[in-house]
């Protein structure tokens, strides 16, 4: 349960705060220009063919979901790791099981949180309910909030860091209630407006998911150079217009492709500091085709190595199993009162679960840890059995 003194909403920030890291002077006058050049039309149309191909591997339901967790965790540790060059693996894997770093090392637990709320923002932001889930002015500046604070919550005004919050104390309710509430009253900056108009009237940008995606990122982070985890940006748009619908994408400048993806727009490409995003386009548009590519080659091989798993892990579970790898998941790790709790007012009778979790367990799916009494589930690690 939530304490009470976590739950208090603090002052949400004034338009001034807002605009404190933004450097308009880097971005060219409105309105910015491109042409629709044959090397443009070509990479999109091979970005397209890649992102249907990934729709199209035939994952089982177990390996998406572990493949988005790693996924996840290397973009944990890759935002993490730009103020916080120490920061190790496992810590990252800690604080996602719902652990605290301590000492000297609190204040990269922090910063592991933080990049965890902007996870959990995309994981939000990405499923509304509503028929278009693209990134608008509200949303961007959401993300850009939730990379440094907390939303909903009042941080003591001696700065001591025993006041950091816990964002885990919340249920998954409570979570979308602040962040939504974080999305309505976080003031827009009028360079950030300007960006949206300008990208909602053209009339291939806005119908691009790759080229909307390739603008904001290159606005964004010309604004806000500070902005480690301006890439929850592409990631955004580019699970939203069906370009990595199962994010799958990890973008951390792991391999060279990556890295010129996301380096591309600090690159004095030619034009674009007058406003011409051809060459910018072009540039983005091959780089996120190599991204793509590197992927398949590894979706490839994860099916490969499929058909030498049980049939159990193949196969797709069925509404409790799915539940309960889900509920696992968010929470990291826990006990089966607290999973039974976290399944809600349907949830079966507590010996039900009981028994598909140890199915679950010995099917590899699940770990467990600790006695019959004490037992506490997490996802098995695929690398090493546990």
């Amino acid at each position: 349960m939530t304490r009470a003194r976590d739950r208090q909403r603090g002052p949400a920030p004034t338009n001034e705060q807002s605009r404190v890291s933004l450097r308009t002077q880097d971005l060219p006058p409105l309105p910015w220009r491109y042409t629709i050049t044959p090397k443009l039309v070509h990479n999109l149309t091979r970005v397209a063919d890649a992102a249907g191909q990934m729709r199209a591997s035939p994952l089982s339901y177990y390996r998406k979901k572990e493949l988005a967790a790693r996924a996840k965790r290397m973009r944990v540790l890759w935002n993490v790791s730009g103020f916080h060059r120490s920061v190790k693996p496992e810590e990252v894997d800690a604080v996602l099981r719902g652990a605290h770093l301590v000492g000297k090392r609190r204040p990269t637990g922090d910063a592991i949180e933080r990049a965890v709320l902007v996870e959990d923002a995309l994981a939000h932001y990405t499923t509304f309910t509503v028929s278009d889930r693209r990134l608008t002015p509200e949303v961007t500046m959401a993300y850009q909030f939730c990379s440094s604070e907390v939303p909903g919550i009042r941080r003591a005004r001696d700065g001591t860091v025993r006041t950091m919050p816990n964002w885990t104390l919340f249920s998954p309710r409570e979570r979308a209630k602040l962040l939504d509430l974080q999305r309505e009253q976080t003031p827009l900056p009028p360079e950030v407006k300007a960006i949206f108009e300008w990208v909602d009237q053209d009339p291939l940008v806005s119908k691009s998911a790759v080229l909307r995606a390739a603008t904001v990122y290159w606005a964004m982070t010309r604004l806000i150079p500070s902005w480690q985890s301006a890439t929850v940006l592409l990631h955004h748009e580019l699970r939203v217009g069906g370009i990595d619908a199962n994010g799958l994408l990890m973008l951390t400048e792991a391999t060279v492709a990556q890295h010129e993806l996301l380096n591309i727009p600090e690159c004095q490409t030619e034009g674009a500091e007058e406003g011409d995003l051809t060459k910018y386009l072009e540039e983005f548009a091959f780089a996120l085709l190599t991204v793509l590519w590197e992927l398949l080659e590894q979706l490839g091989r994860v099916q490969n190595n499929a058909t030498h798993l049980p049939w159990q892990v193949v196969a797709p579970p069925d509404e409790l199993d799915a539940q309960l790898y889900e509920v696992i998941e968010r929470l990291g790790q826990a006990g089966s009162a607290a999973i039974l709790e976290a399944l809600g007012a349907d949830a079966p009778p507590l010996r039900t679960v009981q028994r598909r979790l140890q199915k679950l367990v010995g099917d590899g799916v699940l770990a467990k840890r600790g006695g019959r009494k004490n037992a506490a589930y997490s996802l098995a690690d695929p690398e090493t059995g546990d």
